[in-house]
């Protein structure tokens, strides 16, 4: 629906598109909202560049910068617009400032509903790193979405997640940092984890790097308390929430971009690689059990992660489209 409404608003929808975009905005009240927030960026950006003369050499930094600065005066007294870290926006989304490029990057907007106004922060295919009023660090994986309002920190610290997301929490006994994932809760005083929440799965997992973490269900009266070492894991379907030693290395590979694999079979490699680069590959062939991995790749793309296992393993594989196939391996 993004790209949809960016076409529509770009008056480049056919008339099958708007039809669908119209039909999508009545179906609900928060999908009126999400496109009046677009619209408000969009309009804001085009007010800013129609200023501009366009055979002037751009300077992005300056051209960004501004663009920021006339959000925010246009959006006050409603609040402030939070810069993104520097890592978190590329060239093109600094010269383009529309809305198709601020929702591939990673966006922000004000919902203008009632006083406390919400803060949220979306990923597509990126990971973004922000930093809340207190201080805390959250990197959110691809296709997540961090929320708050505009009082954090004032009462409380409470967060929504959607997706997948690391958390380094400023310590505070005073306002313990809170975050809604689907109907679970974590809460913490101060301490490093990561939130595997997406509403594809059928549970929450939690991992703790350092610290101590709570993990509960409000609806049952339910939590488990987890030490650093330590998952938990609430399955919706099962109706169960338990902790266990955590004995996945590469938990958090998706945002260091460091993978490590000792004596792992081919099939734990594979699922490992389908979430650290958000690939879609299948195994066909029937696996030896002594077909195992060890090796460390650090920053590496798939497709040489790809090359190094071909020639460690002899693997044959195909790639159709975004699909890769393994069809046979000789170890």
């Amino acid at each position: 629906m993004k790209d949809l409404i960016t076409r529509y608003l770009a008056s480049e929808a056919s008339p099958e598109e708007e039809k669908e975009l119209l039909a999508w905005i009545a179906r609900a009240p928060e999908n009126e909202e999400h496109y009046r927030a677009y619209k408000r960026v969009f309009e804001l950006s085009g007010q800013h560049y129609s200023r501009k003369q366009e055979d002037r050499a751009i300077d992005l930094d300056y051209e960004w910068n501004h663009f920021l600065n006339n959000i925010q005066q246009k959006t006050q007294p409603a609040g402030k617009v939070r810069n993104l870290e520097p890592r978190s926006y590329s060239l093109l989304y600094k010269v383009a400032a529309s809305i198709v490029l601020l929702a591939v990057t990673g966006w922000i907007v004000w919902q203008y509903s009632g006083n406390d106004k919400t803060v949220l922060y979306q990923t597509a295919s990126n990971t973004l790193t922000v930093s809340l009023p207190d201080g805390t660090q959250v990197t959110l994986n691809s296709h997540s979405s961090l929320a708050y309002t505009s009082s954090y920190n004032e009462k409380d610290r409470a967060v929504k997640l959607m997706g997948e997301a690391f958390f380094n929490v400023i310590r505070n006994p005073q306002k313990p940092f809170v975050i809604q994932a689907r109907d679970a809760q974590v809460e913490v005083l101060g301490t490093s984890f990561n939130v595997l929440a997406y509403d594809s799965l059928q549970s929450v997992e939690v991992v703790v790097e350092t610290g101590v973490v709570k993990l509960s269900v409000p609806a049952w009266s339910s939590e488990v308390k987890l030490e650093a070492g330590q998952k938990g894991i609430y399955s919706h379907a099962a109706g169960k929430l338990n902790s266990q030693v955590n004995d996945d290395i590469n938990f958090q590979s998706w945002n260091t971009r460091k993978i490590v694999f000792e004596e792992q079979d081919l099939r734990t490699v594979v699922e490992t690689l389908n979430r650290v680069y958000q690939a879609n590959i299948t195994v066909s062939a029937a696996i030896p059990a002594a077909c195992t991995v060890t090796v460390t790749f650090d920053h590496q793309s798939l497709e040489s992660v790809l090359r190094v296992l071909e020639n460690t393993l002899n693997l044959t594989y195909k790639i159709n489209g975004r699909q890769i196939e393994i069809t046979a391996a000789g170890c």
